[in-house]
């Protein structure tokens, strides 16, 4: 899927986030060792260059925003490791930055901007200008920095050593919730990224109505301090929140937004992805991914580590930017990495000591059931977690979204279905066993993931299962036959069927529609589905197909229509048979979690910031807030003593893809009692 990183045109692609990436698509070659050449008048100069170009996204000090950080530790172990060339960096940036202008700056700013990230990791400036000419130098950590560079350094990771335990793990000061609890959750409580295991998001609270949704008012708001991705699906339990952002975990008091503790994450390795999605909240403590491939146990009382699993090595591309979900004493978490050509896995961690208990290989090799949809291309095949899992708590069978292929648009390099890309997987929760699949798109060549979690519930006499893709579709399946019985449109459709063009084409949707990582939810008593979409396309081309380790692997670009034409639209489905019901456009892309409850009313949120309570029967506004900050992520409803409360997570930043400022805040609503 790609990098909503936040967006391009000559970048070859976008993900399902909101922020701007770096990496490299190009082949590397060895060079003679040898400090970069640059003098102090090509750095000033470059500092307007990065000022007016690249610092709304990478940071004023270049410490990374909503784009990773171009300084520092995590900056040196990637570009100055002594295998890539000071070129490769800069041919990154002439060719794919700015990324709403790719190209766009002239050869003499691109060397000036490249001679300031030079200067501001310790290199020193000389009386040698760089040039075309001085470029193919290979980078080594600058001297002065060495040591202290050394002392933060990435560990290694040996072939087949990871996932691994760092250190001891240490007890939770607390037991809850219990296996039990989060079974049948207690209506005032948010336990986990979709309310509960069948990911149906539904509340049975009922003190907001349709009568009475119009007196909503905010009742605090926190903010985080932080701008870039904000994509959290917050979790509620007995009274305390707890919201993510890519390094930083908070616990609040949920009906006032104080503070009770906050942790930060120190990063060990390189980022390919800054966001993440959430927590999952079982026995005292709160489980969540990183952004350099580790799952890390926090105690869900002081925020202190508990344990810290390397998961995976993000050197090649591998993040954890999914909610994970817990129970049965076991921790289910995969990785993201698909579009860096990094193979996913599914995996189970003991909740307890953070070890491994089984993996699952998304893509299958040798033989293994599904190896022989791979003609070529296995090792680089990628398949992505990016969103919480599912789980049929009767059967103990795991609901697993299976992201895109790769590389994304050339499906020449990997003839097959290319399994199990695209696809729901149902996994036996205790052993990690396939028990069966449903693949949404075989060889995809559009980055078309299956992103959003499934839903599962039960209608017309069936047990159903239910999932949104990327490629603009919704799709039925009777959990009993293991087959599709409806399928129906999420979004608009032009040469859906086709393979991507050589030349370029327009194609519908582009690499960032349909439904991205925030899936359809059930409103039980009315019978109905409901999914938010993005109605946006793209002008797709096949282009040079190169893997290296941890750069970009999309065979090709994806140049959005302007960000003014992206709309959305709100549907809602017949939970028995697929039928539409109804249908609302809206002013925007919608990619924020959406909450139908006992009410009767619908909560969601738009990019423009605005926060609806609509009418779940019909769509209709009952109520209209702008926080200020692009919403994509999830809104929740609870209860505090005795008072229903709707927390919403403001403040996507997109400054490129998706065209959102904000910071990150939480706004928390009611209605007050009269």
């Amino acid at each position: 899927m790609k990098v909503s990183r936040d967006g391009r045109s000559l970048v070859p692609y976008t993900l399902a986030g909101g922020s701007a990436l770096v990496a490299v698509s190009i082949a590397l070659a060895a060079a003679p060792m040898g400090g970069p050449s640059y003098t102090a008048a090509q750095a000033t100069a470059g500092a307007q260059v990065y000022t007016a170009n690249c610092a709304a996204c990478h940071g004023a000090a270049l410490q990374g925003v909503s784009a990773p950080a171009l300084s520092g530790t995590a900056f040196l172990n990637k570009w100055a490791d002594g295998s890539k060339q000071l070129a490769d960096l800069h041919a990154l940036i002439s060719q794919q930055m700015p990324l709403t202008k790719p190209g766009s700056l002239s050869a003499t700013q691109y060397l000036n901007v490249t001679a300031y990230i030079l200067s501001k990791n310790g290199y020193t400036a000389g009386s040698t200008a760089l040039s075309a000419s001085t470029l193919k130098v290979a980078l080594a950590k600058p001297t002065a920095s060495t040591a202290a560079s050394s002392a933060g350094a990435a560990p290694t990771a040996a072939a087949g050593s990871l996932p691994r335990v760092l250190g001891t793990a240490k007890a939770a000061s607390t037991t809850a919730p219990t296996d039990a609890e989060l079974l049948k959750p207690d209506a005032n409580d948010w336990p986990m990224y979709n309310g509960s295991f069948d990911g149906q998001r539904y509340s049975a609270l009922n003190q907001i109505t349709t009568d009475n949704a119009s007196k909503l008012m905010v009742k605090c708001v926190y903010q985080l301090g932080e701008v870039g991705a904000f994509q959290v699906g917050p979790v509620v339990y007995q009274g305390k929140m707890y919201i993510t952002t890519a390094h930083g975990t908070t616990a609040l008091n949920a009906d006032t937004c104080n503070k009770v503790w906050q942790s930060t994450y120190t990063p060990k390795g390189p980022e390919p992805f800054n966001t993440n999605r959430g927590v999952a909240l079982y026995g005292g403590k709160l489980f969540r991914g990183t952004t350099d491939g580790h799952l890390i146990a926090l105690d869900a009382k002081t925020g202190a580590t508990l344990w810290d699993t390397w998961v995976a090595d993000s050197t090649k591309g591998y993040f954890l930017s999914a909610a994970p979900a817990a129970a049965n004493g076991l921790v289910y978490m995969g990785e993201a990495g698909a579009d860096w050509g990094a193979n996913g896995h599914i995996y189970a961690f003991d909740a307890n000591t953070g070890k491994r208990v089984w993996t699952f290989n998304v893509i299958p090799t040798g033989t293994e059931p599904g190896a022989d949809t791979w003609q070529k291309g296995a090792e680089h095949g990628g398949g992505s977690l990016w969103t919480t899992l599912t789980l049929d708590t009767a059967s103990n069978q795991l609901f697993v979204s299976i992201g895109n292929p790769a590389p994304d648009l050339n499906g020449g390099m990997r003839p097959g279905a290319n399994l199990y890309t695209d696809s729901v997987v149902v996994l036996n929760g205790k052993t990690g066993k396939l028990d069966w699949y449903a693949q949404q798109i075989a060889h995809d060549t559009h980055d078309w993931d299956t992103a959003a979690s499934p839903v599962l519930y039960e209608a017309g006499g069936k047990k159903i299962m239910t999932v949104a893709n990327k490629g603009g579709w919704i799709y039925f399946y009777d959990r009993a036959t293991q087959k599709m019985f409806a399928k129906e449109e999420t979004t608009t459709h032009l040469n859906a069927d086709k393979a991507v063009s050589l030349t370029g084409r327009r194609d519908c949707p582009g690499t960032l529609g349909g439904v991205e990582w925030n899936g359809p939810a059930l409103d039980p008593s009315a019978g109905l589905l409901y999914v938010n979409s993005v109605d946006w396309c793209a002008t797709y081309k096949i282009g040079e197909t190169r893997y290296v380790d941890g750069s970009f692997y999309f065979g090709g670009t994806g140049t959005f229509d302007p960000a003014k034409d992206g709309r959305g639209w709100v549907r809602a489905y017949d939970a028995a048979t697929g039928k539409p019901a109804w249908q609302k456009k809206m002013p925007t892309p919608m990619i924020s979690g959406i909450t139908p409850t006992a009410g009767g009313v619908l909560f969601t949120g738009d990019q423009n910031g605005d926060f609806y309570a609509l009418n779940s029967k019909d769509g209709a506004t009952l109520y209209k807030f702008r926080t200020g900050g692009a919403i994509g992520g999830g809104i929740i409803t609870y209860g505090v003593n005795g008072q229903q409360y709707v927390a919403v997570a403001s403040g996507n930043a997109s400054r490129s893809i998706w065209s959102t400022t904000g910071a990150a805040t939480i706004f928390v609503f009611t209605v007050p009692k009269e």
